[in-house]
């Protein structure tokens, strides 16, 4: 892991995990940073200076800061800034400056800023950097000269910018430093490091001993906990992203699942809600690449939006835009593990909107019971009382967080390729043992999804991470994808037995409504049938349906494929069909002759 170097501010605070870059190739050496941020404005003629731009430290009546000196005029334009590097990315685009400065706290900052930002009159560069702590001088013609000062920096350092976190290479970037860089230094750089809430607290051994620790023996609390370590493995198998959704009442425990998984990364803050819109819940996703995104209570979001959401959030891009000339725009692209929660489940929300659930969108957003079933909620045993068990994890989980991401990226940056075939060989052997032969392919989809999860977590205890026995997680993942295969109630394709559901459906709704009775049953003959769906008869004890084309069409198979449909009950005999046709030409009793959708018994027979 490094960082850019390190600026000599006074009373600065730095973290205990940042390092100088060693002068090795490219990379940057502590003493380039400890010059003044001068550049190629100051040249000396004689004895005078021409106009520059000069660092000055504080004196009797003076800030520091830089200043523009003009003769013995002097302005201060701002506090301490060194522009430490030049950034562009791997195509030559995407130019900008690294720009280091601490606050009134003596804090540091390190932000790539992209050149773009200082068109105009930089009032959005400006907003940033105050943001962040600089102080910048009020008066406009002062603030101007800030431009010409980052513009203007004659800066021989270079670096890679990169515009999302997560692999870019071997190399993992996050929004402050990087690890396994090989090269000249690699920085994320954005038009704000106001993104994901990433810090650090307490120690790693803590949150190992009342956070990770503590949650052994909990299926669901383990998996939490590894769910959030298998967004950085996701990019190292170069797997697509998906989500897991922990489903239960208001009372089981949800919400101390999401703060463990979240005490990897950070804070409590680091737990975002689905109450966003599709468009805000992009922008999210492209701060979280390669890493965990939480989002609580799905029921805040739009059911108008819960099917597209559940692709975009997995498939990892954006809608694509046009910019302000009319050209497309490049579509945000991530790759992202994200953990969600809530009463309802994702197919719910879907209904709620009057959609059908795609066998894509289940297999992308795993729904998993929250309950265990063991009489506690979400917890498998707890000692003592449920609901302290989950405050005091909670509260650990506050006090200590944020190491063991760092922790996990230090370990897999030791050895990337033998952490990844490890990764790959482990996630085939779990996933093999999850599955039985006859498993359709959505579900072996999902059985990876889980061994990902569990293969990660194990990963995370042979680095002496998780304070956890060897095979915790696997069994935690193995449980869980049990308890979601058990809701599903099919290890087949879910899509079938969807539509069959739908058929199913219908006819239980308006078979004695919609359909006429046709054969020897005269009285019933002379019954008025309102919206009429087709006809019902009785060649036995079990009804047959014939149903008009475009009733079928458009709301038999609503949401569906038709022919789908119709193949999928033709061939399980539930379907009487003409040849080279899906529909039987029939004239019922007092009709006319026609072609209908001829539905038998056996539909009510069929499992699938």
């Amino acid at each position: 892991m490094t960082d850019i170097g390190t600026p000599a501010f006074e009373h600065q605070e730095t973290d205990s995990h940042a390092g100088n870059i060693e002068n090795t190739g490219n990379m940057l050496a502590p003493q380039e940073f400890q010059a003044s941020p001068v550049s190629s404005h100051h040249e000396e003629t004689g004895n005078s200076l021409t106009p520059h731009f000069e660092n000055l430290p504080q004196l009797s009546g003076q800030r520091a800061g830089i200043y523009w000196l003009k003769g013995k005029h002097k302005e201060w334009i701002c506090s301490p800034l060194i522009v430490a590097a030049r950034t562009r990315d791997a195509s030559g685009g995407e130019w900008g400056r690294l720009l280091v400065f601490a606050d009134r706290d003596g804090r540091e900052h390190r932000w790539a800023m992209p050149m773009s930002m200082l068109a105009g009159n930089g009032e959005v560069l400006r907003a940033e950097l105050l943001r962040q702590g600089l102080e910048i001088a009020t008066r406009p013609a002062q603030r101007g000269k800030l431009l010409d000062f980052i513009q203007g920096a004659d800066v021989e350092v270079a670096a890679r910018c990169v515009t999302r976190t997560g692999w870019h290479g071997d190399a993992f970037v996050l929004p402050d430093r990087a690890y396994n860089e090989r090269g000249e230094p690699i920085i994320y750089q954005a038009t704000s490091l106001e993104a994901t809430a990433l810090s650090r607290a307490g120690t790693l051994e803590g949150w190992r001993e009342r956070v990770s620790a503590a949650c052994a023996g909990n299926s669901r609390l383990v998996l939490a906990v590894a769910t959030a370590f298998a967004g950085p493995c996701l990019g190292l198998l170069e797997m697509e992203g998906g989500g897991l959704h922990l489903r239960g009442s208001s009372s089981v425990g949800k919400s101390t699942a999401l703060q463990v998984a979240a005490s990897v990364y950070g804070p409590p803050e680091f737990v975002r809600t689905w109450r966003q819109t599709d468009n805000a819940l992009e922008g999210v996703a492209s701060l979280h690449s390669d890493m965990l995104l939480i989002l609580d209570e799905i029921g805040e979001l739009d059911p108008k939006h819960a099917g597209s959401v559940a692709y975009m959030l997995a498939n990892g891009q954006g809608k694509g835009r046009a910019n302000r000339n009319g050209a497309a725009r490049v579509a945000a692209r991530w790759r992202l593990q994200f953990l969600s929660s809530g009463e309802i489940s994702m197919t719910d929300l879907i209904e709620q909107a009057g959609g059908k659930v795609r066998a894509g969108q289940e297999v992308r957003v795993l729904d998993v019971p929250a309950d265990a079933g063991a009489g506690y909620g979400l917890f498998d045993h707890v000692d003592g009382h449920p609901g302290h068990f989950a405050e005091a994890l909670k509260a650990s989980a506050t006090k200590h967080h944020g190491h063991a991401l760092h922790a996990l990226l230090e370990g897999l940056a030791d050895n990337v390729p033998g952490h990844r075939a490890w990764l790959s060989d482990r996630v085939q052997v779990l996933a093999d043992s999850m599955t039985m032969d006859n498993a359709s392919g959505q579900v072996r989809r999902a059985a990876k999804r889980f061994a990902v999860i569990g293969a990660a977590g194990e990963l995370a205890t042979r680095f002496g991470i998780t304070g956890w026995s060897n095979g915790e997680a696997e069994r935690a993942s193995s449980r869980c994808f049990a308890a979601w295969l058990a809701a599903r109630e099919t290890t087949g394709n879910s899509e079938p037995a969807a539509m069959l559901t739908a058929v199913r459906g219908f006819l239980d709704v308006h078979g004695e409504s919609r359909f006429a009775r046709c054969g020897n049953d005269a009285a019933a003959s002379n019954v008025k049938t309102a919206n009429r769906a087709g006809y019902v008869r009785y060649p036995s004890n079990e009804p047959e349906y014939l149903i008009f084309p475009p009733t079928f069409k458009q709301e038999v198979a609503r949401g569906f494929d038709y022919k789908a449909i119709a193949r999928l009950l033709e061939e399980h005999g539930a379907l009487i069909t003409d040849p080279g046709r899906l529909t039987h030409k029939f004239r019922p009793a007092g009709g006319n002759p026609g072609n209908f959708f001829h539905i038998t018994p056996k539909l009510w027979e069929l499992e699938l």
